[in-house]
């Protein structure tokens, strides 16, 4: 089945164009970052180990909502993820935290495991039942899932991931945002496993 090499968008024109493409803005995904690691900064000691990333993931999914919603983008539990979507462009933005972002020679993996919701999600941006380190299956005429991933120091990239097994291992499309160097030093002091989880089944007691 036929594959694609990674295309990576760095240049910030190519990166500009692009995202205006998505009907998105590069100044407003880089907002979303600074609310999420703001809010990951109010974890003390005395909160739960996985506090920092749970307030990121909260207030980063919050601020892609509120930057976005709108006339072009509208909130979405698609699988119980909770994202926005596009319609029109038939394109889905999740927010994730993520081990590394910009680095080419480590993939961004997410903090936390990704369940079958989010995976079958992902389902427009596979092809096939695998994934290679720097290939990615051709997209099918579906939704185009793409998370808006931040690490803990501040780098951020909009990425069309393929997920398999819970993390993502191979990469339709990587634009890179900011390597985090614009940021004054301040980071989201990551625990492992630090996220919440993105899809569910609740659980319902009748009374």
């Amino acid at each position: 089945m036929a594959v694609v090499e990674t295309k990576i968008l760095r240049e910030d024109w190519d990166v500009d164009r692009r995202l205006d493409e998505m009907k998105l803005s590069r100044a407003k995904l880089l907002e979303i970052r600074d609310i999420a690691i703001s809010a990951a900064s109010n974890a003390t000691a005395n909160h739960a180990a996985n506090a920092a990333g749970t307030f990121a993931y909260q207030d980063g999914t919050w601020a892609l909502r509120d930057r976005f919603a709108g006339d072009d983008w509208v909130l979405d539990r698609s699988e119980s993820v909770e994202s926005i979507k596009n319609e029109k462009l038939k394109i889905i933005v999740v927010f994730s935290n993520v081990d590394m972002a910009c680095n080419e020679s480590q993939k961004p993996k997410p903090r936390s495991r990704k369940g079958a919701g989010a995976e079958r999600l992902c389902s427009g941006n596979d092809l096939f039942g695998g994934g290679l380190p720097e290939f990615a299956p051709l997209p099918m005429d579906e939704y185009a899932t793409y998370y808006l991933m931040v690490d803990e120091d501040g780098a951020c990239e909009l990425t069309r991931p393929v997920l398999k097994g819970g993390t993502f291992n191979a990469y339709i499309e990587r634009i890179y945002l900011s390597d985090g160097s614009d940021l004054q030093g301040d980071d989201l002091s990551f625990d492992d496993d630090d996220d919440v989880v993105d899809d569910f089944d609740p659980l319902v007691i009748r009374k």
